[in-house]
């Protein structure tokens, strides 16, 4: 047997650890096989699943309840309703637990965009979890603690218990949130960054993924945590445990980078490159992405189809993924306009990108398509073929303004259904997806009634008019007085009371009902102004605004 007296201690040099600015969040259901089991069950009794193993059925998931009861995971059925005289039992079905773990991993990228797969591990109990990579995500949220915080009241409130846990690594998220002392009391665990080491130290071996072969010699050389393991030669560890004990401890503590696999199935347009050589220059890095997307191209236009988000991984020589995604406007096809975009989001992030010991492999998808409309033929007269703009010309502007100025900058318009003025008009991102048009009544008022020019804001002014609702006669704006000659109206505007109900507050100026005049002066000038507040019945004083100027 070789020498396992200790030497050199695995991790001791905090320096030697590499920081990698990640944020992984590991989400475990111990109980997601019973707890997701469909059937009329009461959940104040114990329920256990069974499945037949060796000729015999046995118990392969019990709810929390029945582990109070005294059952476990392996005991034969017969042991079970010996124990429990009321036991309730089901068949297991792991498959339509795996898909319900599927659809839970869709929702939950309401946190973050890329959640991944569980990591690898050969315990079944420890199988149904989900990785989740929140760096940069968490304040959207509130914070970490928020984060989890209200990842354990949804599920919660679904009857899903669930342990959770953050860390900078992979490694140490997957054992705190398995075999933390906290989160056997129920607590979620949020680890500080670049001290994986400290807290993965008085964790059991199993902490680690390591297999049943190793965890059993573990347990036969009496070695019951991790700092036990780390005190040793890696070469001793290696020679009677094999490479994995060295190399799950190198990517807990941070010193080897492990990526997320997606839980998203591969695009259908997908190129990748191999780099020989680690590539650190970003001109260079810069270079390889305008040269694949050319290939890329070549796919979506044999394909008919047009890429509208672009998601390029860049993996360095440590296996940590640096991951860049793109939105476009309007669908394209173009390799060129797909370079030139990489290459100013790339530049801009020139101070952050940390391309480690070098890029080794560059992967380039389009993860959102939409079929290409045929461009329009160039129409000839008097002898000359006069070619119009391409229809991408449009959304290829709007994605070189959004990659200089942001998404909330460039916006548009869109209809909204509403009688009240500034509300019928709304802008969204020239990114976001067409919205749905809501449906506009069909007594909507005519074009000719509304001014061309309004207001951004409704502005006070003062008028005399005859009470209660007459039109004006005189009204003072911007400290020029108007004689009225003529007037139409008023047209009323009732206030949208039911906002409040759905938890939209209304200031005190639009709970007030709205009746609007089109009024013009004696030199031909045409307003569009209103009454707010019912005389007697909203308020004593009704006050006048101006919102709006004809043409």
């Amino acid at each position: 047997m070789p020498d396992l007296t200790p030497h050199e201690p695995l991790t001791t040099d905090v320096s030697r650890e590499t920081p990698t600015g990640r944020r992984i969040a590991s989400l475990w259901f111990p109980y997601w096989l019973s707890e997701t089991h469909q059937g009329d069950f009461d959940r104040h009794r114990p329920l256990v699943l069974v499945e037949m193993q060796n000729g015999a059925q046995r118990v392969v998931a019990a709810t929390p309840v029945a582990e109070a009861a005294g059952l476990f995971v392996g005991m034969s059925l017969s042991d079970a309703r010996a124990l429990v005289a009321d036991l309730q039992t089901a068949i297991a079905a792991p498959d339509k637990a795996r898909e319900k773990l599927a659809a839970c991993a869709e929702w939950l990228q309401r946190y973050t965009p890329w959640v991944g797969h569980d990591a690898e591990t050969e315990a079944p109990q420890n199988s149904y979890g989900l990785l989740l990579d929140m760096s940069g995500c968490a304040h959207l949220f509130g914070g970490e603690r928020r984060l989890l915080e209200d990842m354990t009241r949804r599920f919660s409130a679904r009857g899903i218990t669930l342990r959770a846990a953050i860390a900078g690594t992979v490694g140490a998220a997957w054992g705190l949130a398995r075999y933390s002392t906290r989160q056997m009391a129920g607590a979620p665990v949020i680890l500080p960054p670049q001290h994986e080491a400290d807290a993965m130290l008085p964790l059991p071996p199993a902490a680690l993924r390591l297999n049943a072969h190793q965890l059993a010699l573990c347990q036969k050389l009496g070695l019951t945590s991790v700092a036990q393991l780390a005190a040793f030669e890696r070469a001793a560890l290696t020679r009677r445990f094999g490479p994995l004990p060295v190399l799950r401890m190198e990517q807990a503590f941070g010193q080897v980078g492990e990526a997320v696999n997606p839980c998203l199935p591969p695009p259908q347009f997908l190129v990748q490159r191999l780099l020989p050589q680690g590539v650190t220059q970003l001109p260079a890095i810069v270079t390889l992405v305008e040269q694949i997307c050319q290939p890329l191209a070549a796919q979506l236009q044999d394909a008919g189809q047009g890429a509208q988000r672009l998601d390029l991984a860049m993996t360095r020589s440590d296996n940590a993924v640096l991951a860049l995604s793109v939105k476009l406007a309007h669908p394209s096809a173009s390799p060129r306009h797909m370079g030139r975009l990489f290459a100013e989001r790339l530049e801009r992030l020139k101070s952050g990108i940390d391309a480690g010991f070098g890029i080794e492999k560059l992967v380039l998808g389009a993860s959102q398509t939409t079929p290409l409309a045929p461009p329009q033929t160039a129409m000839g007269l008097h002898g000359r073929r006069h070619a119009p703009p391409p229809a991408s010309a449009l959304g290829h502007l709007f994605d070189r303004l959004v990659s200089r100025l942001g998404a909330k900058t460039v916006v548009r318009p869109v209809t909204h259904a509403s009688y009240v003025p500034e509300r019928a008009v709304g802008f969204v991102s020239v990114l976001a997806q067409a919205p749905r048009i809501e449906t506009i009544p069909p007594e909507a008022p005519a074009l000719k009634t509304r001014p061309l020019f309004m207001l951004c804001a409704a502005e006070p002014i003062e008028v005399i008019a005859e009470i209660p609702e007459g039109a004006p006669y005189r009204f003072r704006w911007r400290r020029v007085l108007h004689e009225v000659v003529a007037a139409h109206g008023p047209e009323r505007i009732s206030p949208e009371w039911w906002q409040e109900i759905f938890g939209q507050s209304l200031d005190s100026h639009n709970r007030q009902t709205r009746d609007y005049f089109r009024v013009e002066d004696t030199h031909g000038h045409r307003f569009w102004l209103y009454r707010g507040g019912l005389y007697g019945r909203e308020t004593q004083r009704p006050q006048w605004f101006m919102h709006g100027v004809f043409s």
